[in-house]
């Protein structure tokens, strides 16, 4: 299924897309854009192209792949301690696909 068919009938606010912070006379001011100038369209394009820059995106694939390791050691480490002590209670960590993500922010 393509995301244009996935997002079809979803709406958007462009309140924080249609902005722009201009740093005049040592205080922090916001211009409105229209939707309908040329500027306005293109900040819309590239709210909606995949260049744009979101909290969703990931953490830097180096931080996953240390985070993931450490987590990969930490298991390996609690299933040798459980093979050499049958009686040890292994506690092993879940990996989530999304934790070195939340971790990262």
């Amino acid at each position: 299924m393509s995301r244009t068919y996935r997002r079809r009938s979803e709406r958007h606010e462009y309140r924080w897309v249609l902005r722009d912070l201009v740093f005049a006379s040592d205080r922090l001011g916001e211009i409105r854009i229209d939707r309908n100038s040329s500027q306005g369209r293109r900040a819309i394009a590239r709210f909606h192209s995949d260049a744009e820059f979101t909290m969703r995106c990931a953490a830097p694939r180096w931080y996953r792949r240390v985070f993931d390791h450490r987590l990969r050691t930490l298991n390996d480490r609690e299933l040798r301690r459980w093979l050499c002590d049958p009686g040890y209670d292994p506690v092993q960590q879940v990996r989530h696909r999304h934790r070195a993500n939340w971790s990262w922010w």
